[in-house]
């Protein structure tokens, strides 16, 4: 470095990574704002013993031309200070009224404090990585003020945008600054009055005028900067001057309107973890269509859906790759629907989240109703709706058929001939798909809603006329379905399990996942190919298209053959189901009880099946993106087919369709991929929080929250879901791909989801630590008649692998009898 380049002014001095945030900041405003003459001191410039010498002559020529016979300020520059994240306020050493010929020992004791532990404790509580680094100096012009403060250009405590809030003193405003002193406060509105003024002294420090004058400029350097600033400033004979302005990094909420709340307790068990974001943008787009139609089906007049697409458009979010719900926009979807101020309870309901909204904020987007006539108003669109319902009831069977039908024919194409297709073929598939299945969602929504009625209202009455046992009698009357297709795979598991059982050698090899050993067996070889025909794409995380799936990596579905193989002792006894005569006295109320529960069984079945076609749908997608990852590699646009799940839906249609953005997919894939990495290495964040202002800035240093488990000692209480008792040693298992459960174990898990099914034909029962009565696990136990207990908060780290436990599923119990053994 030259001597010359050691001193940075005008446009040089304008890059933080030279003249440090405070320096860089500065140089604009002198273009533009009044500023006492100043120049930057290059970090560079300085070693352990002061200026170096090649930089003393640069610094005697600055300090020449500001004026020898004045006084300056020499204050410190880092190159992350007065950053919007982190200001590093009063981290570095600054020194008033220095005299020209001690300007290098003073810029040598500012630049020394870049390397004290008070600055490094300070970065470490504010989380930023790296070595703290030396900041560059300012040397300026001191100014003979007669009046001095600070100014923010909005509001520091409510956010209010419409407010100046000033500090003032008589003099320079160091002490004001280092809280030794006190200053007037003034609030100025937009058009420069004041709206409030407290003095310290006899007489205000500040005219009305002058006042006006530093709101006026707070603003300028807010719109010159394009975020709320934090201006120093003082007045002297000449008027008044700027003598920083950095961006304010503490800037509260400015209303309620700019808080997004995060949930992901119910969405977590579709897209757990880190999330694609090829992933992200496809269940974005599903979520947006498919809820906008939804509105339509239940009364939203047509107008009214497209004012609000942006809610809709935003219903999901992604937070370090995960997926939650915005919640708030959830519930102002809602609001759009008839009756939602009269129901909201029930309403609230649908979307299954742990924690309501505070009632506040609900209020504020739907405000209760009051009104005797507004609430028959109401109540009468709800009745509507209901009518509505009731048409759908009555022809539900036949919206199925219909939808099975367009599925069918959409899904018609072979495999094979998906893989070899050209990517213009491939968009043009999957534009088929949007316009003839995601648009029309139809029976899927309509059951969905009929399913959680039914059961709703089957389980209120149950509950209300008899108790936990009334509870438990439906829990029971669900059992038993075997057209639910949620159980097969199990069934099917279990038969090819009989067909080596006492085949040492084959189960061996096909616990170590060894395709070729069903090869053994005819009939095993013909049972396994159904099964991945039908259930290949039924995999773990089945609806985040970066899961490999069985068609891929079948090795899950060959151990839990070779675990079915394995002869296992009955392990549970299960209690006679109570007659309905002995838990309901009333005829009319059985009448009912018999009718709610049959409607109730119908629309669980259905949604569980419905699902399925949900999971053939994202196996279609899934296909068709894999493809066309395949012709973009071997265009030489991507490195791996695989490198597609790093990229948008819109970026890989655009780069079919002529509407990319940017030519190079391998950068930014590449970028994204690095990206992943990251996320995956940090914890969760937790399960709910809030967001105030712009979302990127709101979510940095978020961590997980640990889930505490229920304090109840060695027996705890969660939702029983099927009936029987069983005692035996429990397994932990976070990721089914890569853990089994040996045959009479306890499966304990977070959540399962349909691809967990391999795992479930092995087990003696299940708890799960998240779920509800209609819950795939709580589905797939019933019907697979093993006890069942959900909702189990904290139980994956209650529990251990090994602990030997007594599960009742018919009183929802858990009770731990030993611990964990070597």
């Amino acid at each position: 470095m030259t001597g010359n380049s050691f001193i940075l002014t005008g446009e040089p001095a304008m890059f933080a990574n030279a003249a440090g945030g405070k320096g860089a900041a500065l140089a604009k405003l002198a273009a533009t704002f009044p500023v006492p003459a100043f120049f930057v001191i290059a970090a560079e410039a300085f070693d352990d013993n002061g200026l170096k010498a090649e930089a003393r002559a640069s610094v005697n020529e600055g300090i020449t031309r500001l004026g020898r016979g004045g006084r300056f300020a020499v204050r410190s520059s880092g190159r992350e200070e007065d950053g919007a994240d982190s200001a590093h306020a009063g981290q570095f050493e600054t020194e008033l009224n220095v005299a020209a010929d001690g300007v290098a020992a003073a810029a040598h004791r500012v630049w020394q404090s870049g390397f004290s532990e008070t600055l490094a404790a300070y970065r470490r509580a504010k989380g930023l990585s790296g070595a703290p680094q030396p900041p560059a100096v300012i040397v300026q012009v001191m100014v003979e003020a007669r009046a001095a403060g600070v100014a923010f250009s909005a509001d520091p405590v409510t956010g209010d945008r419409d407010v100046v809030v000033i500090s003032a003193i008589a003099g320079l405003a160091d002490k004001l600054a280092g809280g030794e002193a006190d200053g007037d406060s003034y609030r100025v509105a937009v058009n420069g009055g004041t709206i409030e003024a407290e003095r310290v002294g006899d007489e205000f420090v500040l005219s009305e005028a002058e006042r006006s004058q530093v709101a006026a400029m707070a603003r300028r350097a807010a719109e010159y900067f394009g975020s709320p600033q934090d201006i120093e400033w003082a007045f002297d004979g000449a008027g008044l001057h700027i003598l920083q302005s950095r961006p304010i990094t503490t800037l509260a909420k400015a209303s309620d309107d700019d808080i997004t709340i995060w949930d992901n307790s119910n969405i977590v068990e579709s897209y757990p973890g880190v999330t694609s974001p090829l992933t992200f943008s496809f269940a974005r787009y599903v979520y947006s269509h498919v809820y906008q139609a939804f509105a339509r089906l239940m009364g939203v007049p047509g107008k009214n859906v497209e004012e609000h697409r942006a809610v809709f458009e935003n219903m999901l979010g992604r937070v370090d790759g995960r997926v939650y719900y915005n919640l708030l926009n959830w519930y102002r979807g809602l609001a759009l629907f008839p009756g939602f101020k009269a129901n909201r309870a029930f309403m609230e309901g649908m979307m299954g989240v742990s924690e309501a909204l505070p009632q506040e904020m609900a209020d504020r987007i739907a405000p209760p109703t009051t009104d005797g006539g507004e609430k028959f108003v109401d109540n009468l669109k709800f009745a509507r709706v209901g009518l509505g319902l009731i048409w759908h009831q009555v022809r539900i069977e036949v919206t199925i058929r219909e939808f099975y039908e367009r599925l069918n024919d959409a899904l018609a194409r072979p495999d094979k001939e998906i893989d070899a297709m050209p990517a213009v073929a491939l968009a043009a598939e999957y534009r088929l798909l949007e316009r003839r299945l995601l648009a029309k969602w139809d029976a899927p929504l309509v059951n969905d809603f009929l399913c959680m009625i039914a059961f709703g209202a089957a389980q209120k009455s149950m509950t209300s006329w008899a108790g936990d046992d009334g509870l438990a009698f439906l829990s029971n009357m669900l059992i038993g379905q075997g057209d639910i297709v949620s159980a097969e795979p199990a069934r099917m598991i279990r038969e090819m399990g009989a067909v080596v059982r006492g085949k040492p050698e084959v189960i061996s090899r096909l616990g170590a996942g060894d395709v070729a050993a069903v090869n053994a067996f005819p009939d095993l070889r013909d049972a396994f190919d159904r099964y991945i025909a039908k259930f290949g794409d039924r995999c773990t995380q089945e609806l985040k298209l970066e899961s490999r799936t069985l068609h891929e990596d079948p090795a899950q579905v060959l151990k839990a053959i070779a675990a079915a193989a394995v002869t296992r002792e009955g392990v549970r006894t299960e209690e006679a189901p109570k007659d309905l005569h002995l838990l309901v006295e009333d005829p009319l109320k059985r009448m009912l009880g018999r009718w709610l529960m049959s409607w109730a069984k119908a629309r669980v079945r259905d949604r569980e099946n419905l699902r399925f076609e949900r999971t053939r749908l994202f196996g279609r997608v899934r296909r068709i993106f894999l493809a066309f990852g395949a012709r973009l590699t071997e265009a030489g646009v991507l490195d791996d087919r695989r490198d597609v799940f790093n990229l948008t839906v819109e970026e890989l249609l655009g780069a079919v369709e002529g509407a990319a953005i940017t030519a190079d997919l391998r950068a930014l894939s590449r970028m994204r991929a690095a990206e992943w990495k990251a996320q995956l290495a940090r914890p969760d964040p937790p399960e709910r929080f809030s967001v105030s202002g712009v979302h990127i800035s709101g979510v940095a240093g978020l961590s997980a929250q640990a889930v505490a488990a229920d304090t109840g000692g060695e027996t705890r209480k969660g939702l029983a879901c099927c009936k029987g008792i069983v005692t035996a040693k429990v397994r932990v298992i976070e990721d089914p791909r890569v853990e089994a459960l040996a045959p009479g174990e306890i499966l304990v898990a977070r959540h399962t989801d349909p691809g967990w099914i391999a795992v479930f034909a092995n087990a003696a029962g299940v708890i799960a630590e998240r779920g509800s009565l209609l819950s795939h696990s709580a589905i797939v136990a019933r019907e697979m008649g093993v006890p069942c207990v959900v909702s189990l908060k904290g139980v994956t780290q209650w529990l251990k692998t090994g602990d030997t436990v007594r599960l009742d599923g018919g009183a929802g119990t858990v009770e731990r009898i030993t611990g964990q053994t070597g």
